[in-house]
């Protein structure tokens, strides 16, 4: 059986507000990197590249969007992301969120637990 990968969405409504949203992105057992035994894989998602982001100890930002609608996965360490409907979510390492409030009030974030955050980030055009 073929487990989806599980992700938030913090996406924006018809008033420009951002809330989140539970997803799965499907997979599907395939070659993937023969003569390796099958892998669970996702379809291919195009992309415009990708960043690593590193968020000091106790960082926090003002109220922001995403500047571009963008996949996050976290690396390490912890964030609280509260959406403008004052919901939040916090993410861990293996977490991931797909950003879509570009051009609104956007989010906020902080990093918890006293200890730096990696993540990559990947422009995103596909599906999700």
């Amino acid at each position: 059986m073929v487990i989806p990968l599980k992700y938030v969405r913090l996406f924006v409504d018809a008033a420009s507000h951002s809330h989140f949203q539970e997803c799965t992105l499907p997979l599907g057992t395939q070659d993937f990197a023969p003569p390796t035994t099958p892998l669970e894989v996702s379809e291919f998602i195009p992309s415009a590249g990708f960043v690593v982001v590193r968020f000091a100890p106790d960082w926090s930002g003002p109220w922001h969007p995403s500047p571009y609608r963008q996949w996050f996965f976290m690396i390490s360490g912890s964030v609280t992301i509260t959406a403008s409907d004052a919901s939040e979510r916090t993410l861990c390492a293996g977490d991931a969120i797909l950003l879509e409030d570009m051009g609104t009030k956007g989010h906020l974030t902080r990093v918890n637990g006293g200890k730096q955050v990696v993540a990559v980030g990947i422009r995103s055009d596909g599906i999700s």
